[in-house]
């Protein structure tokens, strides 16, 4: 019995540690290869733990710039970064790399030769797909000389996706982040032989007939006839559809000639590459509907399914601000301010609105300001879409500065100041932030 137990325990023990903790898919749909990485952590704290998450995604997601592409079409590369806590990594969990976190001033992580580092590795250090167990403490990822902070966690998990110290970017120096080279070998070595997939080469503006593409939709010309469009989901070309009465015409000359201001609101005519029409849509749908951008290829739907009909929309959304009003009214520590207010909204490049509460509901919402308003909010127009459309959280505009407010007058003034205040404080945040910039150089270890 008891050699069997011993077995038995033997073979948890290897399935754990050469179980999957880092693997790569690749979505066709979205032309996106997303590495996931499962990690453990044994005597963190949450925030520690979310304080890891968030900075080896934003670091190498290249939060608040443009994402890494990998693969002849440029699929974007993205990290997820999966948590838990247990209270022991030996053996560490199946699928999953295994964090033991220690004080540094206490007792720091040591290596097999005895230096003392932030974090730790322990050998080989470095894997593809296999879980890992290291040894870090409450040091990693401190401030560096100049301003900043190190990138530690971010470099740590380079070593989870395979790169070794000195493999340049952030592998060499902690306080810089991935380059594209450190991308390329994370996809070579642990997507290992899966490919950007031909189609999301649609839209690069060539027509590549080797990867079965009849046309493209950024391409001039384009490759389809004159009454034909390019469906920008696979390159292919099919009958141009325009309905008149949705505002959708086959020529631009068509569209101004129909398209004309109406109740004070101005229009005008923007290029869809999804549909191959010229639609007359309201001044400024134009710079924040994906489909009449050429970057905005890749969020297609199918040849012929149909398209959200809130993208479609040629009239102004009916009270967004008050819709917007709506959603901001939900978030934690903010509700209470929404009450009984009369709220002025500012929004850069769109205009002056405003929108009345009564017991926590909007009651009215209009263009223009109030004069007696006990409250102002200030956006801009692609943060006032975003939250309508629902690209973006109003947490998320609220944490990161695109959407702030003020109470008006003194009362107001003081209740708005501290309420903000306490909401900074203790409301808690994951998402995404503004990279911290560090101008030093410091290898690994330090």
């Amino acid at each position: 019995m008891r050699a069997i137990l011993f077995v038995l325990g033997l073979l948890v023990l290897f399935s754990n540690l050469f179980a999957q903790a880092t693997t790569c898919d690749v979505n066709a749909e979205t032309c996106t290869f997303t590495v996931t990485m499962n990690i453990a952590f044994f005597g963190a704290s949450d925030d520690y733990i979310a304080n890891a998450k968030n900075e080896i995604e934003n670091v190498w997601n290249n939060a608040g710039g443009q994402p890494f592409t990998a693969g002849e079409c440029k699929c974007e590369f993205k990290v997820v970064v999966n948590t838990q806590k247990v209270t022991s990594c030996s053996p560490p969990p199946a699928n999953s790399h295994c964090i033991e976190v220690t004080s540094f001033a206490s007792n720091p992580p040591r290596a097999t030769n005895g230096s003392t580092y932030y974090g730790y590795m322990y050998p080989p250090g470095v894997s593809t797909k296999d879980g890992l167990k290291g040894w870090w403490s409450d040091g990693m990822s401190g401030p560096a000389p100049g301003g900043g902070n190190y990138n530690d966690f971010a470099h740590e998990a380079g070593h989870m996706m395979g790169l070794e110290d000195g493999d340049g970017g952030i592998m060499s120096a902690t306080n810089t982040g991935p380059t594209q080279a450190n991308v390329d070998e994370v996809v070579r070595d642990v997507c290992k032989g899966k490919k950007c997939p031909d189609r999301c080469c649609c839209g690069n503006g060539v027509v590549e007939g080797g990867k079965g593409e009849q046309c493209d939709p950024v391409a001039n010309p384009n490759g389809c006839g004159a009454s034909d469009a390019c469906c920008p989901y696979c390159c292919q070309c099919k009958a141009r559809q325009c309905d008149p009465e949705a505002g959708e015409y086959g020529t631009k000359e068509e569209c101004e000639s129909n398209c004309k201001e109406e109740g004070g609101v101005q229009y005008t005519c923007a290029y869809s590459y999804w549909t191959g029409c010229w639609v007359c849509v309201f001044s400024g749908a134009e710079r924040i509907d994906p489909q009449f951008s050429a970057t905005g290829i890749r969020e297609a739907p199918r040849c012929g399914e149909p398209i959200d009909a809130n993208r479609t929309s040629t009239e102004k959304p009916p009270l967004a601000v008050g819709d917007v009003a709506e959603e901001i009214r939900g978030v934690p520590g903010v509700s209470y301010f929404f009450g009984n207010e009369k709220v002025n909204f500012y929004v850069e490049g769109f205009g002056d609105y405003f929108v009345v509460f009564a017991d926590g509901e909007v009651v009215e919402a209009g263009e223009g300001e109030l004069p007696d308003r006990t409250m102002n909010v200030y956006t801009d127009e692609n943060t006032l879409y975003g939250l309508y459309y629902g690209e973006i959280t109003p947490m998320e505009a609220l944490k990161t500065g695109r959407l702030r407010y003020e109470g008006v007058g003194f009362f107001e003034g003081f209740k708005f100041w501290l309420g903000d205040l306490m909401f900074n404080m203790f409301v808690p945040y994951s998402g995404p932030r503004e990279r911290e910039i560090t101008e030093t150089v410091l290898t690994y270890p330090r």
